[in-house]
């Protein structure tokens, strides 16, 4: 199994902890599951536009300019010591 460390608001982990929990429940693995989920139609959407089988939709809220997403990207503890912050969020 690979690990994924992500970044998000405070206000998206919230909105996705309380969603995950709900359609996966609250016992072990409930966020991994929902993490999981909403990868595999990320993919599946940016492999089917990419194939031309999806129209290209308005641009999203988020920049496509790495250095603009670093900046929105929060501070998480001592993260300039090497020190693990321990937000991670393994996958499956």
């Amino acid at each position: 199994m690979a690990e994924l460390k992500v970044y998000l608001s405070k206000e998206l982990d919230e909105r996705f902890r309380m969603l995950a929990m709900s359609v996966y429940g609250y016992g072990r693995g409930s966020l991994s599951e929902a993490a999981v989920d909403a990868l595999i139609k990320w993919c599946e959407e940016h492999e089917a536009r990419k194939l031309g089988r999806l129209p290209k939709e308005a641009p999203s809220r988020s920049s496509s300019d790495p250095a603009t997403r670093a900046e929105e990207r929060p501070r998480i503890g001592p993260s300039e010591k090497g020190e693990d912050s321990g937000s991670t969020l393994p996958l499956g």
